[in-house]
């Protein structure tokens, strides 16, 4: 049998497409403070077939609506609602801009076409909600219908107190549902960001006989492509925008557009989102600085490599939901002509030890070839950023390498270790390069060291060998500042071969470093 491991292929599009069931997230956010009674009328008024809402349970038990498991973000009190007690909740807000219980909630969707679907995060808060929804549960065809959604502790505490219940199976950062877990919770629907959408996993989560149900879409080609795909909810904080695009979409049909954009269009709206993108990942890093000494730092690290390129890829499914991915945490997903690579952690090792010398790379390509490279770094607050034939920069400083002549004498060059062992002729390059007065540095990010020779800091840059994924927007800002990118066998000009070592220099002391480098790898010192 086919599971979600192993998917089997799925060709984009269906004949006579249905648009998906439209899930108001949190209510209507874009209307009324999430998660408020209000914000839940204002989404079943708008057209939402279900409202999804987000439950915790206060110090004395009551289940109320909440999405953090502090009060702070929303309600200004920095405390753990499980340490404050249902009268001090209710006191908070103003009018009905209050946190309801979730029984009002339940009253108030009574008899109304919405159902609603019940996000979990705490598997302690199911019982209190599963006693709220059952108390609610009249037997009559008033009662509302109730889903429920969450982490998979929390969907494993339902099953056990509601056998019956009807429950979706999140897609989380660590990866696809298993097998044994869909055997043992019996879903009704595969719950996934829209960063995860791919269509085998459609194909996978339909041939097991679930749903599909997609999060947070709010715009119009999203919407459009998930539909194609043969997603079957999706999730929005903008009911009324998704709504009028299905409606657009049953009456005129769900083909794509007409006319492709040009490689400038894409390339000028690519460099746009990737500038902010990176912005936005340099203050998430510096939010989650790993502190060394708090332990399981690798394990934080890979929790907040995943989340990186989990928000990168959702970001960029937004604007370009059919491009391809090839990503270091979650691999590759299919597109159309365009890929992106993205390293979302470049610098993990320095990371887990507290060195600030990190970086997170993204990079468009067209049919192979290097569109836009943006590299971040988060330690000195720069977006270094390149655009094919339009040059690089960071911030308002066009980067722009000279031809002047550069001596090796009192320069630095930068290179990387193959792993944790030296590559082949890694001694020799040292001494040869010492011979000469130049000074190796190792800083532990292939990404952010190549970058360096773009920004004019550092003669030169070599790697043990080429990864699309570590190097390919480094590489590019190093083309378009006008630097040189060498292999073994000389120039190329967009990027080496995956898996060969390559050189990047300034123009003017490209030739020299090439003989000293090409010397050490292949054993021979070279003459002076």
């Amino acid at each position: 049998m086919t599971t979600l491991e192993t998917p089997a292929p799925l060709t984009t599009g269906r004949p006579g497409l249905r648009p998906p069931r439209i899930v108001a997230s949190r209510g209507a956010p874009r209307v009324r403070r999430e998660n408020t009674l209000p914000g839940v009328v204002v989404a079943e008024a708008l057209g939402a077939d279900v409202v999804a809402v987000d439950v915790r349970v206060t110090a004395d038990g009551v289940a109320v609506l909440l999405h953090d498991e502090t009060l702070g973000r929303m309600w200004g009190d920095g405390r753990r609602v499980a340490e404050v007690s249902w009268c001090d909740v209710a006191r908070l807000g103003n009018g009905l801009d209050r946190i309801p219980r979730l029984d009002a909630v339940l009253e108030r969707l009574a008899g109304c076409s919405a159902s609603l679907v019940i996000g979990l995060a705490d598997p302690a808060d199911a019982e209190a909600a599963v006693r709220t929804v059952a108390a609610a549960d009249t037997g009559s065809d008033d009662t509302v219908r109730v889903a429920w959604r969450g982490t998979v502790a929390a969907m494993t505490a339902v099953r056990s107190l509601l056998p019956d219940a009807d429950v979706w199976l999140p897609w989380d950062t660590l990866g696809p549902p298993t097998s044994a877990q869909v055997r043992e919770l019996r879903p009704s629907t595969l719950d996934l960001d829209v960063a995860f959408l791919i269509p085998a996993t459609v194909r996978a989560a339909h041939t097991l006989g679930l749903c599909v149900a997609v999060w947070t879409v709010d715009d119009p080609e999203p919407t459009r492509w998930a539909t194609r795909l043969g997603a079957d909810l999706v999730l929005t904080e903008d009911v009324a925008t998704v709504h009028a695009v299905l409606a657009a979409a049953e009456r005129d049909g769900w083909s794509r557009p007409v006319r492709e954009p040009s490689e400038a269009e894409v390339a000028g709206r690519a460099q746009t989102l990737a500038h902010r993108i990176a912005h936005e990942v340099i203050a998430f890093t510096r939010e989650h600085r790993i502190d060394p000494d708090a332990g399981d730092a690798a394990a934080r690290v890979a929790a907040l490599d995943r989340s990186i390129e989990q928000h990168v890829r959702g970001r960029v499914r937004a604007v370009f939901p059919e491009h391809g991915f090839v990503g270091e945490e979650y691999g590759v997903a299919p597109g159309d002509k365009h890929r992106w690579y993205v390293d979302p952690v470049d610098g993990s090792r320095n990371l887990m030890n507290g060195v600030p010398w990190t970086s997170t790379s993204l990079c468009l390509t067209r049919s192979g070839r290097p569109l836009v490279g943006v590299v971040a770094d988060p330690w000195r607050g720069e977006v270094l950023e390149a655009r094919r034939g339009r040059g690089a920069t960071e911030r308002d400083r066009v980067l722009r390498l000279d031809d002047a002549p550069r001596p090796l004498a009192g320069a630095v060059v930068g290179t990387e270790l193959d792993g944790t062992h030296p590559w082949p002729g890694f001694a020799a390059f040292v001494d040869a390069l010492a011979a000469r007065s130049c000074a190796v540095r190792i800083p532990g990010s292939g990404t952010l060291t190549i970058a360096q020779v773009a920004a004019g800091r550092g003669i030169g840059a070599c790697m043990p060998a080429f990864d699309p994924v570590d190097h390919a927007a480094a590489v590019l800002l190093v083309h378009e500042a006008g630097g040189v990118v060498l292999t073994l066998d000389g120039p190329v000009d967009d990027f080496p071969p995956v898996g060969a070592p390559f050189l990047a220099a300034h123009p003017g002391a490209a030739d020299e470093l090439f003989a000293v480098w090409t010397a050490a790898v292949a054993g021979a010192e070279p003459t002076s």
